[in-house]
């Protein structure tokens, strides 16, 4: 009884170990992002016009605010386009309607830079 206590006693340790790695690393990621910059996000958006690229930087740039309030309202306008739009076809993640609005904000970014 005692060893099995011990076992389970490490078992937890290790699995709260693990939550606060992960919980600060979040955080870490989240203090980052919320700073992000115009060439940060030109490129985000970007690639999610790009279907030979991951939109993997486009899934991140909506995931968490960013301080700067005019590129706040680029990711709050892009979460709208995702969230509102006619589904894109098969293979796509966002359709060519989301994508032209897309390459609106990007030409908008573009010449405010």
């Amino acid at each position: 009884m005692g060893f099995a206590f011990a076992v389970g006693a490490l078992l937890l340790s290790c699995l709260a170990g693990g939550a606060i790695f992960f919980a600060r690393a979040n955080q870490s990621t989240r203090r980052r992002h919320a700073r992000l910059g115009r060439a940060e996000v030109r490129s985000a958006l970007e690639s999610v016009l790009d279907d030979t690229q991951s939109h993997d930087a486009f899934d991140l740039f909506l995931a968490w605010p960013i301080d700067n309030p005019y590129l706040e309202s680029i990711r709050e306008q892009c979460h709208e386009i995702v969230r509102n739009l006619t589904p894109p076809r098969r293979g796509e993640d966002i359709s060519e309607n989301g994508k032209d609005q897309i390459r609106a904000l990007l030409r908008d970014l573009r010449e405010r830079t």
